[in-house]
């Protein structure tokens, strides 16, 4: 079988239909009309609509191999294994026969995670410290956390990054159905130590938001460990130069100096992430959740793609990325809460 069918012979398609007719792909009647849809070539007096299909990465039949699995076959024609979870999604199942047709996906299918039955919403963890230091509720025991993590792995969820979110929400990239992004506002050395060999462990990735003026101090991260976290996959944000809400206006302070002061801030704390870890610093959380509109434009006009409060809400692709929620985890989060907040569907009839 021919890898792939785009513009096929006959011959090709003859031999496509014979292997639907005999069961090969025999599932469903949208899957014939899928694999018509992808075989057949658009008519060339389409005018746009012709020159938009022409333009389309169409999807690949292929035939799985003996040890095939979703993970390999996307390695091969995605160059991601990762993307496993594009095979399984496109398909229907989770495990392919030896010779059985496959078709691969090149490019996002379910664009804002709309179905008939409702559209997807991303849950955002943010977690605050990690320890087991008594009266300090915004830490997770370490046992908590590993608890957490492990439950997420067992339930199926993926552990997203930024970028991913940021496409999701600009309605040009897809996300597997369980995904969630997992943040951490902190430069404490307890989480490097702690919390990241246990993300690891699972194959998990975090996204860190950094207060500057705390990198290098006692009991903190150095700019070194933040290093090493970026090239192990995890994304370094920005909390700030110390911390402070950044919605605190002094009563003898003018709107201006108050203006300047939260744009001279994050531009300064912006400036010295890039620097120390030479790499763009794109992504903001709002110190102690603390916004409005005001700070959301000046984030903005800094050049920040998103940024993230203190507050728990549903996360569709039409969601502020000015104002993405997010839901916090601490010490007294029992295990139904944490399971009750990681909703990743809202139900809605969209026939």
């Amino acid at each position: 079988m021919s890898n792939q069918v785009a513009n096929p012979s006959n011959a090709v398609l003859r031999r496509v239909i014979g292997s639907l007719l005999t069961g090969v792909i025999g599932r469903m009647t949208a899957g014939l009309v899928l694999i018509i849809a992808v075989i057949l070539p658009p008519p060339a007096a389409c005018g746009q609509a012709a020159h938009a299909l022409a333009k389309r990465q169409w999807p690949l039949l292929i035939s799985a191999g003996k040890a095939d699995t979703p993970a390999s076959i996307a390695g091969r024609y995605l160059q991601d294994s990762s993307k496993g979870w594009m095979i399984r999604a496109y398909n229907g199942k989770a495990a392919f026969g030896e010779g059985e047709a496959v078709l691969v996906p090149r490019e996002p299918f379910r664009l804002g995670g709309l179905t008939p039955e409702g559209y997807q919403t991303v849950p955002v963890l943010a977690y605050a410290g990690i320890g087991d230091s008594p009266g300090r509720h915004r830490q997770v025991s370490r046992a908590a956390f590993d608890e957490q993590m492990h439950w997420l792995k067992r339930e199926g969820f993926t552990a997203i990054t930024p970028a991913q979110l940021i496409a999701f929400m600009n309605f040009s990239g897809q996300l597997p159905d369980r995904s969630v992004l997992i943040t951490w506002d902190t430069q404490s050395s307890a989480f490097y130590e702690l919390g990241v060999p246990i993300l690891q462990s699972l194959g998990f990735t975090a996204t860190v938001f950094i207060t500057t003026d705390g990198v290098g101090q006692k009991g903190a991260m150095t700019w070194e460990q933040l290093k090493r976290l970026r090239r192990a996959g995890f994304a370094i944000g920005c909390r700030g130069r110390r911390g402070r809400p950044l919605t605190d206006w002094k009563k003898d302070q003018s709107f201006d100096a108050y203006f300047k002061s939260i744009e001279s801030g994050l531009r300064l704390a912006k400036k010295e992430i890039e620097t120390r870890l030479e790499a763009p610093c794109s992504l903001l959380a709002y110190p102690r959740g603390s916004t409005n509109g005001l700070i959301a434009a000046a984030a903005a006009k800094l050049g920040f793609s998103a940024a993230f409060t203190l507050s728990p809400g549903d996360n569709p692709f039409f969601a502020d990325r000015f104002g993405i929620h997010r839901i916090p985890i601490d010490s007294r989060t029992t295990p139904v809460q944490f399971g009750k907040a990681l909703s990743t569907m809202i139900s809605a009839d969209l026939h």
